[in-house]
């Protein structure tokens, strides 16, 4: 995502209009916030850091800003023009201010310092050679992958199913088993649980997804 300042009147302009485009995508990603939270993360900081650019230039009813009303295309500018920001407080689940959010963390958790980012991967294996018979894949994906997408929703990790038997049809698995990327094939049939999630909350997530799944595997 470029970063934009705003110096000269052109860098205003291009900036307010990168500002509408922002909030525009902000809208249409609503429904896939729990999904996508690191890309929802961005987007946000993004937004926060150059509506206090555009605000410090005296493009921006503050006032507006930090109270979360919408801004309209009434909303003045300084070279007389109209910026259309299309209902600000509707991005946010909760409503604040922009000296708020620039201290928010993940999931709006205030912090007194950036916490870093960081990545894990766990395995759980699947307990094939005990129940030779259950359907666990099946179980675990549930309606339609509606199990596993509750499953990624919920706790914020993605869930993938890889080894022997994770692909639907065995005359596709045997021909995909010694190609590039489909090495898992070979092993045991076993779950992956990724999270790219803040240090301080990434074990905690990937945990209940593993408790979750843990209770899935357990055959009834």
């Amino acid at each position: 995502m470029a970063m934009r300042s705003a110096g000269t009147p052109q860098d205003h302009d291009s900036s307010t209009r990168y500002l509408t485009e922002l909030l525009s995508e902000r809208q249409k990603l609503g429904p896939f916030v729990q999904v996508l939270p690191i890309c929802s993360r961005l987007l946000n900081q993004e937004i926060v850091r150059l509506s206090t650019l555009v605000t410090n230039q005296g493009f921006v009813d503050h006032e507006r800003l930090e109270h979360g009303s919408p801004m309209t295309s009434a909303g003045p500018l300084s070279n007389g023009g109209a910026m259309d920001l299309g209902g600000w407080a509707g991005l946010q689940t909760e409503r604040m201010s922009m000296s708020q959010a620039a201290s928010m963390g993940w999931h709006g958790a205030p912090t007194g310092s950036i916490t870093p980012v960081v990545k894990k991967v766990l395995r759980l294996d699947v307990p094939v050679d005990k129940f030779p018979h259950f359907n666990f894949v099946g179980r675990l994906l549930g309606p339609r992958g509606n199990s596993l997408k509750r499953i990624e929703v919920t706790t914020d990790c993605r869930v993938f199913i890889r080894g022997r038997g994770s692909v639907k049809d065995s005359a596709k698995e045997e021909k995909l088993r010694d190609k590039p990327g489909y090495e898992h094939l070979n092993e045991p049939l076993h779950v992956l649980v990724e999270a790219e999630l803040p240090a301080n909350i990434i074990d905690s997530r990937l945990n209940q997804a593993l408790e979750i799944l843990e209770e899935m595997l357990k055959p009834v």
